[in-house]
């Protein structure tokens, strides 16, 4: 069965020390860039997709209720919305298995997520 975790952490730090506890280390991408996993298995056979939000950044963006005026390509005027910045360090994680009890209690199990797994 798959668990989809929404994770908030206050800093990549954070984050990567609440991950490492969960037995969750980070990587060598080939290129000596030290990264998170993008998928692999825990101690205990369960398996696991992570995904960092914001195309990587760990930011996710909101909308603030704002709008801009604008036009569209045709030169129509538009209405923009206005995004902000969600405070923390965003991950996604995925688990066939067992959650980590160590994880679960970052978990922000929004109604709404603003980026999902496909």
């Amino acid at each position: 069965m798959e668990h989809d975790l929404f994770l908030k952490f206050e800093d990549e730090a954070a984050a990567r020390t609440a991950l490492s506890v969960a037995g969750i280390g980070t990587v060598d991408d080939g290129e000596g860039n030290i990264r998170l996993p993008f998928d692999g298995a825990l101690a205990d056979g369960s398996r696991f997709a992570l995904s960092i939000c914001g195309s990587g950044s760990g930011t996710l963006h909101a909308p603030t209720g704002e709008t801009i005026d604008s036009v569209d390509e045709s030169g129509a005027p538009i209405k923009m919305a206005v995004y902000a910045a969600i405070a923390g360090y965003h991950i996604n994680i995925r688990f066939e298995g067992m959650v980590p009890e160590s994880l679960a209690i970052f978990d922000t199990a929004p109604d709404t997520p603003a980026e999902r797994f496909a």
